[in-house]
């Protein structure tokens, strides 16, 4: 991989919008990972649809997420259930043999006194 120093002006690479919020979340590292691709994901209008109620979702299998990270579609699997049971993601099956809604949400912040 070529390098460069960091100037005034850097031209940024891609990336992806990973949340502050998520340092501080006690889950494994892969977990924050799914969430951060899902997130990105979510925000990119190629890949995100909307549903009847002005919502992004995301639909599609866990096979997509785990070629992005190197990992296994289990392995997603397991990142999503975590991460349900904190409530940064919310799935919806809506038929048989098709892939979930998958709703990627964000913490409400709530003001520090």
């Amino acid at each position: 991989m070529k390098t460069d120093y960091i100037t005034g002006t850097p031209a940024l690479p891609p990336y992806l919008v990973y949340p502050r919020f998520l340092l501080g979340l006690n889950v494994r590292l892969t977990v924050k990972e799914v969430y951060a691709i899902m997130l990105n994901m979510t925000l990119d209008s190629e890949h995100a649809q909307t549903d009847k109620r002005g919502r992004r979702y995301l639909a599609l299998y866990n096979k997509t997420v785990a070629e992005i990270i190197d990992r296994t579609p289990s392995t997603v699997a397991q990142a999503l259930r975590e991460l349900e049971d904190v409530g940064l993601v919310e799935k919806k099956l809506i038929a048989l043999h098709t892939p979930y809604h998958i709703y990627v949400k964000l913490p409400i912040m709530e003001d520090e006194p």
